[in-house]
C-alpha cells in the first residue's frame, strides 16, 4: 500500500510541490494504513512537509461531512449493480429503506 502510495504520489510531485505544507488526516482506525499514509507521505515529500498532529476528527467537519456523503454515494452505485452485500443491508436496513432514508436525506442537500 505504502509503495502505491509513493508512486502516485511520485507521478503527481510536481503538483503536491506547489503547496507550502501538506497534511495527513487519519483517524488512526487501522495502523498499516496509518504507517502506508505517513510513510508514504514522509519519504517523498520529505519530513520537514508533512505537518503530523494528534488532533480529534471533530476538528475536520468538513472532511467528516464529504466522507459521510461520499460514503452514501458509493452505497448507492453499489446498490444500484448488486454488489451491496450483508453489510450495507444490516447498516442501511436494505435497498429501500436507504433509498428512502438515506440516500433522499443525502441529495436533497446537493449543490446544483
Amino acid at each position: 500500500m505504502e509503495r502505491d502510495i509513493e508512486t502516485f504520489m511520485s507521478d503527481s510531485l510536481d503538483f503536491f510541490q506547489t503547496f507550502d505544507d501538506m497534511k495527513v488526516c487519519y483517524d488512526g482506525g487501522q495502523s498499516i494504513v496509518e504507517r502506508a499514509l505517513y510513510g508514504a507521505a514522509g519519504g517523498i515529500l520529505s519530513r520537514n512537509v508533512v505537518v503530523r498532529r494528534k488532533t480529534a476528527m471533530s476538528v475536520y467537519r468538513l472532511e467528516q461531512v464529504a466522507d459521510y456523503l461520499c460514503t452514501i454515494e458509493l452505497a448507492a452505485v453499489k446498490y444500484a449493480v448488486h454488489e451491496d452485500g450483508e453489510t450495507y443491508d444490516k447498516f442501511f436496513g436494505g435497498v429501500g429503506a436507504f433509498k428512502r432514508n438515506w440516500l433522499k436525506q443525502a441529495r436533497r442537500k446537493r449543490m446544483n
